[in-house]
């Protein structure tokens, strides 16, 4: 079997693997240069050097929120780095490289190459592929299609508030964001509380005069943050140079940075692939957010939200290949679609059957759902400090956290 992999990112490099390892032969398409994906910094914003959108939206400050304990691949560990857990983008991306050298994937991959267009023919699957360097396009055959090519690279900004057309200052995207300096001695507004929201929001206090983080959730508002973060509710109009808040209150404003997530985007995917995008966010129908049920040979990897990534993206490109190898169909009486991309408090259930359905491979392991739980309690418990702590994973049952308090004398050791 002949497989395409759209994307060298986690998801697919995972696939890539897991292909090799049962015999497949595949074709990785990367549009850029590198392997990581989202996990590659790239100071540039806008377009690229073929005049493509930057696909990653990386910050230079950003610290994983979760230890790297959860985001290797399944037998292969970060090597040099056992007294820190939660580590750069740049520690990432070396990871990633070092696990593609290894299980000698880069052979497999085929830089510059930009998918246009993938469409079902009566028995096969036809891929059109541009070669950013020559400018040329090559059509290409394959049994079964890959769609890895990650959700967080096309900005979702709300267009629903009056006057964001009249405002003067800076209006960006997360996707967008790299270093704070540009934002020095100004008055910005942060939209948005997930994780980009509150890392930036932490990031631009550092030059910024004053910040404004609009959210909704109270949760954060007993957190500790910088002085100069002031917590607003939702924003009710723009003017030119000013915001007004649902509570009536009004600020002057510099800049907005819209941390507002982003929009799944398969421009290449035509109608007979039997794919459907509803309002950018939800891709159906897929069993178990993977197969395509329209056309079984096309599985999606990587398209969930709330999750350990690595272990994750691993697990449903194991879950792909094993549907590909026994070659099941999308007219078996167990498949059903999913109706959203957000896992959330259903990781383990949804992990599970992966695992315990028709479809038999090995699951992943307990220790690793415990430690997920383990680090969001401490993230709860110790938002402002909790990536100085250290996980250690002691055996198939139990691990331990080593935080230190600013100084090295002084650990809290939590055993679980």
């Amino acid at each position: 079997m002949k497989i395409a992999i759209i994307g060298a990112g986690v998801a697919g490099l995972a696939s890539a693997r897991r292909c090799l390892e049962n015999g497949f032969e595949c074709v990785v398409f990367e549009r850029t240069k590198r392997v990581g994906g989202t996990w590659v910094y790239d100071e540039r914003i806008g377009l690229d050097e073929f005049g493509l959108p930057i696909h990653t939206s990386m910050y230079k400050c950003l610290m994983t929120n979760l230890p790297k304990e959860l985001m290797n691949y399944p037998n292969f560990p970060y090597k040099g780095l056992d007294n820190v857990s939660f580590l750069t983008p740049f520690q990432v991306q070396e990871y990633i490289e070092q696990f593609t050298k290894h299980f000698k994937l880069i052979q497999h991959i085929r830089f510059c190459s930009l998918v246009t267009s993938v469409e079902r023919l009566t028995n096969i699957w036809q891929v059109i592929v541009e070669d950013l360097m020559t400018k040329t396009a090559r059509i290409e055959y394959f049994d079964a299609v890959m769609v890895c090519n990650g959700h967080n690279a096309v900005p979702r900004i709300p267009d629903d508030k009056p006057g964001m057309n009249e405002f003067v200052g800076i209006q960006i995207h997360s996707h967008d964001y790299r270093v704070p300096e540009p934002f020095k001695n100004m008055n910005v507004l942060i939209i948005g509380s997930g994780p980009s929201g509150v890392d930036i929001s932490v990031d631009v206090a550092k030059v910024a005069n004053q910040v404004y983080f609009s959210h909704n959730n109270p949760k954060l508002l007993d957190k500790e943050f910088p002085d100069n973060i002031a917590h607003k509710p939702a924003i009710e109009y723009f003017t030119e140079k000013t915001v007004c808040f649902i509570d009536k209150t009004s600020v002057a404003l510099d800049a907005i940075i819209y941390c507002t997530g982003f929009k799944i985007a398969l421009p290449f995917l035509k109608p007979s692939c039997g794919i459907n995008l509803i309002n950018d966010e939800l891709i159906t129908s897929l069993h178990k957010n993977i197969v395509n049920m329209n056309n079984p040979s096309m599985g999606f990897i990587g398209f969930i939200n709330m999750n350990f990534v690595f272990p994750i993206f691993d697990l449903q490109a194991r879950y792909y290949i094993e549907f590909l190898r026994n070659n099941y169909s999308a007219n078996e009486n167990w498949m059903t679609a999913v109706n959203t991309h957000v896992v959330g408090h259903y990781l383990l259930e949804y992990c599970k059957s992966l695992a315990l359905e028709e479809i038999k491979i090995e699951p992943i392991p307990m220790i690793i759902f415990r430690t997920y739980w383990g680090c969001q309690k401490l993230r709860e418990e110790n938002f402002g400090s909790y990536r100085s702590a250290v996980f250690r994973i002691i055996d198939s049952n139990k691990y331990f956290i080593e935080f230190d308090k600013n100084n090295a004398k002084n650990k809290f050791k939590h055993t679980v």
